[in-house]
Order: C-alpha cells, then structure tokens, then sequence
C-alpha cells in the first residue's frame, strides 16, 4: 500500500473529511495564536486536497503541539491529534529533523533502550531510607526522569525528586512498590516523532518486565507515562492485565489524606497528556486543596494551555512566546508556586524562566505534584 493510500485510510479513520472548515481547531489552538501560518484547519484540507505530497501537511505535522485542544473544541468530533500521530510515521527522518530540540539527543537515548542487551545503572536515586521490592503487585514506573536529571542538570530542576518523593508517599501507605532495575522508556517520545517500531520493542520488553515481577497494578507520577500505558500499551492481540493510575488518581481512590497545611498558594498546570488526552483533573486538585490554597488560571482544565512543546519537538520562538505567556498567566494569579504532574512541563516552564530580558516577569517556583504531597507528610 502505497502512502497516499493510507493517508487516506487514515483521513476516514479519523473522519477528517467532516471537517466544516468553522475555525474552532485553530481558534483555540496556542500554536495558532503565536505562529499565524499554523492552522489544523487547513492541515486537514489540504490532506484531503494534496495528499501526502502536501509541503504544507509535510512541515505543520511537525509543528504541532499535538495538545489536544483542538479535539476539545471540534463540534464534529474529528480526533485530529491522533490523525497527527498516525500520519507522522508516513514521512522520514530527514522531514523532521530540523524540528528536533537537543539535536535529537533525547530520542536517540530511548532508541537505545530497545537493545535487548542493554545493562543500565537506573536505581542509585534509591537512597537507604526508601523501602522497594523486586516483585510484587504495586510498580512504580519511573519512566526516564534518572536520564532527565542528568541531561538537564544545569536547569537547577531535581526530576530525580519526583521518583524519591513518590516512593516515599507509597512507604508512608505502607506499600513497597516493585521498582525494575531494568525498566525501559515507556516509548512515549519515539511513537508521537514516528517511529513505531521502536515503541513496540520497548512495549514489548516492558510489558515482559511487568509480568516477570508479578505486577497487577502501575503507579507512574507522569502523565505521559500514564497515558501510554494505559492506551497505547494494550493490543487486542495481546492481553494487557494491568490497571495503570497516575499517582494523584490512586492516592485519590485510596483516600489519602495530607498529614499537615503548606502555608502556600498555589496554581496548577494540567498536563495534556493526564488532563485532555486521560479526563484526570478533580484528582490532583483535591489533593492540592487539602494542602494549600489553589487559585486556577484563566486557561484551565479542559481549556488549559500546553507547556509549548511536545515529544521534544520544536524548541523555537514560537514556543517560548507559549510558555512566556502561561507563566505571566500563573503569575497573574499570585501564586507563591506553579504545580505541575508532568517532569517535561517543569523543564519545558523552567527553560523560559531563563530569558534574561524577562527574568523578574516570568520567575516562579515550579513543583511536581509528588514533592507538595511529599511535604505535607515529613
């Protein structure tokens, strides 16, 4: 099948061809308000005009933030951020290697954790004070935060924390949660830049791990861990027996309750990934407000605005004039800290916080979920 043909196939997939041409999609979407050449809108129309040739489908596939705002807004119910991900496998490399942040670093370390033979060094964050298992039901996935630390280790961020601190809320249940050794990237990065195989040989080799440990439920504190597992991982070929949360849904159903206030205000940056694409926003909003005071910003839920990057693709003007604008939004709200369930928004929104020309503007604190929780229970 040649890939006009499935570009088709995917355009009755995904019921582009509905497309009313109303303007919704590019209306709400964050791309479109700082890049006026961005437009879902026209990507669907010339998809359907211009097939895979398209220079315009060919360029903006990999400018999209692939957010899910657009989904939200469409009256006709086109899943175009799907339609996005499923098309990106039909162009090569060579079309989207300008669009790579960290001149495709990042990917290339999570293609090499598809080697078979791949001898990592992932648990030294695991200090003497954390209790884990080598097998049990509970997993915590950690997903690549031991990686990120190291590669953003000049941004004063600690993603290491995130793993230390979920630990330590799952000991203070009294669960000792299987922590692998061995555990691969969740294939997250390399499925949204296309390259699908690589995301099932991860796939694969994790979902092994699972079963080899005797887990029945995975805990991650990411949200683009999450929803991988919980979505792209089962294969109706190939049975999937895991409930997977993040770890603001299971303290949720478990009822936890925050041992002490935090004297602090706080706003909340809903991740695409755990907000739009998994429907979790009540969750780590009630357990903020067990702790401290939570004022939204305007853009919020449903509605709330990316981080300005997705699948570390496209580190340009465009998106830092995003993550300038949500950071002067968290601002305006006159929280002490932003909080946030994604390491990659903590990155993404700490990296803007750099530009020496805004500095006292756009300066604030930014917290994993994990850590606030954390704090109330020392």
């Amino acid at each position: 099948m040649d890939k006009n043909e499935t570009l088709n196939q995917l355009i009755e997939k995904f019921q582009v061809f509905h497309c009313v041409e109303c303007g919704k999609c590019t209306g709400a979407c964050p791309l479109a308000q700082v890049d006026r050449d961005f437009s879902p809108r026209l990507m669907a129309k010339y998809a359907i005009e211009q097939g895979i040739d398209s220079e315009y489908v060919r360029e903006k596939a990999w400018a999209c933030l692939t957010c899910g705002l657009c989904d939200e807004r469409c009256p006709v119910g086109i899943s175009f951020t799907e339609f996005i991900r499923t098309i990106r496998p039909l162009y090569t490399r060579e079309d989207f290697k300008g669009h790579l942040s960290h001149g495709g670093a990042l990917q290339g370390l999570m293609r090499m954790q598809t080697a078979p033979g791949l001898i990592q060094n992932r648990l030294d964050w695991i200090t003497p004070d954390l209790k884990v298992s080598s097998h049990g039901e509970i997993l915590y996935f950690v997903g690549c935060l031991p990686y990120f630390e190291t590669f953003f280790s000049d941004m004063s961020v600690s993603l290491v924390k995130i793993a230390v601190d979920t630990v330590r809320i799952l000991n203070s249940l009294g669960i000792e949660p299987v922590v692998l050794p061995d555990e691969r990237c969740c294939g997250h990065d390399l499925i949204w830049t296309g390259d699908e195989e690589s995301f099932h040989k991860l796939r694969l080799f994790n979902i092994e791990s699972f079963k080899k440990a005797g887990v029945k439920t995975i805990i991650t504190a990411c949200g683009e861990c999450s929803y991988v597992l919980k979505y792209l991982y089962p294969d109706s070929s190939d049975p999937f027996p895991f409930e997977v949360m993040h770890l603001s849904e299971y303290l949720k159903m478990t009822g936890f309750a925050a041992g002490r206030s935090i004297d602090k205000i706080a706003t909340y940056q809903d991740p695409c990934r755990l907000g739009r694409f998994q429907g979790v926003y009540d969750a780590p909003r009630e357990l903020l407000g067990q702790m401290l005071e939570l004022r939204e910003m305007p853009h919020f839920g449903p509605g709330a605005w990316c981080c300005g990057n997705s699948a570390w693709l496209n580190c340009d003007r465009y998106s830092k004039q995003m993550q300038v604008e949500r950071l002067l939004e968290a601002r305006g709200t006159q929280a002490d800290l932003m909080v946030t369930a994604c390491p990659k928004c903590q990155v993404h929104l700490t990296c803007a916080m750099r530009d020496v020309n805004r500095l006292q503007d756009l300066r604030m604190k930014i917290l994993d979920i994990s850590s606030v929780i954390a704090e109330s229970i020392e």
